[in-house]
């Protein structure tokens, strides 16, 4: 996660500076992911790597909402935020705490190890009914795109991951039932998907 602390010096305002990738697929991703947030009530809610918080502002209508991020001066909510990282959940916010641990454009930041981690760890934090929601690029169409442009224009080093991967090590983590939602992008060009755990 050592690209995630490039942050440490920004602004909320300057991280939530819309650039070409957020019109070409974050906003037609939220076309799907909104209204499935929007349906999350009464709940304890854990957002692993809320950022500025943009759908913990959602969730925060209805629900109970705490975070966790490398950089927590980014949100800007009233909420608790806990500095650290997916691969600390347990450890920051507690075991069996939540109905749900949250997590958006977070995983492309978590090396496969870590990714392992963040699931372990999501699924002891969880309550014993609850879930995991968690968006994962995909490694084709504008996702197979956005993670070669990341290296080689930026520098920075981003992972994606294959839908039968992750099923498999959601299932070592203990999860039994795994939904997978298609978020594509614009022109429905595959870019990333949604993982809903139990």
């Amino acid at each position: 996660m050592e690209n995630y602390d490039r942050y440490k010096t920004e602004t909320s305002a300057g991280y939530e500076k819309k650039d070409l990738m957020d019109y070409l697929v974050r906003i037609p991703s939220d076309k799907k992911l909104v209204p499935l947030i929007a349906g999350i009530k009464g709940k304890k809610i854990l957002d692993a790597g809320v950022g500025t918080g943009p759908y913990a502002r959602l969730l925060l209508k209805d629900n109970e909402v705490i975070g966790v991020d490398r950089n927590p001066h980014l949100c800007q909510l009233p909420i608790k935020v806990h500095r650290g990282d997916a691969t600390q959940l347990v450890e920051l916010a507690g075991e069996h705490a939540f109905d749900v641990v949250f997590s958006t454009w977070m995983t492309e930041y978590l090396n496969p190890e870590q990714l392992i981690a963040f699931f372990r760890q999501a699924k002891k934090t969880l309550k014993g009914n609850g879930s995991l929601m968690s968006t994962i690029i995909s490694k084709h169409g504008f996702g197979f795109l956005y993670i070669k442009a990341a290296k080689l224009l930026r520098g920075i080093s981003k992972y994606n991951y294959d839908k039968n991967k992750v099923c498999g090590i959601l299932r070592e983590a203990g999860f039994t039932d795994v939904e997978i939602v298609n978020l594509n992008s614009w022109l429905g060009v595959p870019w990333a998907y949604l993982v809903i755990a139990k």
